[in-house]
């Protein structure tokens, strides 16, 4: 029993320690036994992690310490109270453990993913407001708490079985899609990088916006990947995002032969940078406001701005819902989950790192 107390009291008392100046103000004879119960407990917390027993002489102050007046007026509570401290002595003990855990595993999930929810990145509150979160199903304790227990596990797995994806070398070449071309249409050969977004995701936009202050596109073969974020039922979790990423697939099949700039970038910088005649930006029309038939109208007066002929923005309209392009998303997709595993967007490979969250 005592020493699991032993381990309690340690717990408490190291709380309790980090006030001791305030209390050796107030009262320095119970500082002064209050320091010297938290180094004993220690001593006691030290021999039971090299598997030796407690110092009985802390045994004998924790049970005076907390029975010694109930003894005295009380003496046929003595047994039910030590029931009750060694029940208690057990759930600190197990709470501390527990919480340790979910401290550790939350660190990890930071570093190795970049949110500390691994299942809803969009709750954490540390990264929730610079990306948007690539939500699991979530699985609930109350309804199943052995499923709940095992999910928690497995991620905890999951999360240290990525930490050498965290330190590796990343290319950016490596996961290019296919079709893709860089934000100049030309190549420097130099800093390649992958840019991973959902068109409809305010991040993503802010992160856009960021890249061209900084000169990003400059200095980098910058190349793009569209990633229409799912909802753990399939459907999409930002309104016209897989339209927006059709339309972008698309136009790398039917490509422009004229200007400095791809179409898949035209259609990203007017989205993430210009307005419509309501003076709402693009994207949040987009979001907010457009139907699937706007949106479609939308795009068709934006390929005519670009060049495209009539029949050739016939023909990408067509394309938008063909079995090809969705192939296409979907293989883009796998890449994303399977092998870039990101939890979150924006996310962008460049320098040799995996990054997430907007660029600052």
């Amino acid at each position: 029993m005592y020493s699991m107390v032993c381990v309690a009291a340690f717990v408490i008392l190291a709380v309790v320690a980090l006030s001791l100046p305030v209390i050796r103000l107030l009262n320095r004879k119970l500082a002064a036994s209050i320091w010297g119960l938290f180094r004993k407990s220690a001593s006691c917390v030290g021999r039971r992690v090299t598997l030796r027993k407690c110092d009985s002489s802390f045994k004998e102050d924790a049970k005076n310490s907390i029975l010694r007046k109930v003894v005295l007026k009380r003496p046929k509570w003595v047994k039910p109270l030590s029931i009750i401290i060694e029940t208690t002595a057990v759930l600190i003990v197990a709470v501390s453990v527990w919480s340790l855990l979910v401290a550790a595993k939350s660190g990890l999930a930071l570093y190795v993913y970049g949110t500390c929810n691994l299942s809803q990145p969009s709750v954490c509150a540390l990264t929730a407001v610079d990306a948007c979160g690539i939500d699991r199903e979530p699985i609930y304790f109350k309804k199943t708490p052995l499923k709940w227990t095992g999910n928690w596990f497995a991620e905890f797995g999951e999360i240290i079985g990525n930490i050498p994806a965290r330190v590796k070398k990343w290319n950016a070449v490596d996961y290019i899609p296919t079709n893709a071309r860089p934000y100049n249409d030309f190549s420097l050969d130099i800093n390649f990088a992958l840019d991973i977004i959902d068109p409809c995701c305010p991040p993503c936009m802010r992160s856009f916006q960021n890249e061209l202050e900084d000169g990003f596109f400059d200095n980098n073969d910058v190349y793009l990947m569209p990633y229409p974020i799912r909802n753990p039922d399939g459907s999409y979790k930002l309104a016209n995002s897989y339209l927006l990423t059709a339309y972008i697939e698309a136009v790398r099949l039917c490509p422009l032969t004229h200007g400095a700039r791809p179409a898949e970038w035209l259609i990203i910088e007017k989205l993430f940078t210009e307005k419509n005649d309501c003076e709402v930006d693009y994207q949040t029309a987009f979001n907010t406001y457009y139907s699937e038939a706007t949106a479609r109208e939308t795009m068709q007066g934006w390929l005519a701005e670009f060049g495209y002929t009539e029949d050739a923005a016939a023909e990408i309209e067509e394309l938008t819902k063909s079995t090809v392009v969705a192939e296409i998303i979907e293989r883009n997709i796998g890449v994303m989950n399977n092998e870039i595993k990101a939890r979150k967007l924006p996310a962008r490979i460049h320098d040799g790192k995996r990054h997430y969250g907007v660029y600052k």
